[in-house]
């Protein structure tokens, strides 16, 4: 059943990541415009507009993200991190570590590949459904897991931006005595452009 839940899930993502990578192609080929070009456009203006003190405050209190884990019929609380690196509008690769507060397998390792998908950009944000997939491990257990996130891309100051999102996990484990595990997280990046 799992198995089917899963395969079923990542054919539609894979067909829905299809359809929006045309459409998106085919809308930047009309604009005759890069994300980039105009996220940087976007930052450069909004720094004459704002003071940076509030983002930094808020990059210093997000630092690590909150996630609630369900697990073995029980739910942990744990604080979570990842690391990108991506090529608009290719995707990007990430490192993710994840501590849980128990008193077994506290640490949570994941490798995934992340496909962003521009739905709506403006003047001063740009909101953003990431589908993914990825391997996990926490030493003992392994698996595989495809995650959904939604957020807004906030441009802060030039070259900057913030993408405040909300995640979706489902993890499979290979192990068949041990439980799937599901999870929650709220999560600050910080996206530097060059």
């Amino acid at each position: 059943m799992a198995k089917n839940l899963v395969a079923s899930i990542s054919i539609l993502l894979f067909i829905l990541i299809r359809v929006n990578s045309q459409d998106f192609d085919l809308k930047l080929k009309e604009n005759k415009f890069s994300l980039n070009d105009n996220l940087k456009l976007n930052l450069s203006s909004l720094t004459k507009k704002a003071d940076a003190s509030p983002f930094i405050t808020l990059y210093v209190l997000t630092v690590i993200n909150p996630m609630v884990v369900f697990e073995d019929k029980k739910v942990f609380f744990a604080l979570t991190k990842e690391l990108s690196f991506a090529k608009f509008p290719y995707g990007r690769i990430s490192f993710e570590y994840s501590y849980i507060f128990r008193d077994y397998n506290t640490s949570h390792l994941r490798l995934s590949y992340n496909y962003d998908i521009l739905l709506e950009a403006g003047d001063l944000a740009a909101f953003i459904a990431t589908p993914g997939a990825g391997y996990f491990t926490d030493t003992k257990n392994k698996g595989w897991f495809i995650h959904g996130s939604a957020g807004i891309l906030l441009a802060t100051i030039d070259y900057f931006a913030l993408y405040p999102y909300l995640r979706y996990r489902y993890t499979y484990v290979v192990d068949k005595n041990k439980t799937d595990i599901h999870d929650v997280s709220l999560g600050m990046a910080f996206i530097i452009s060059f």
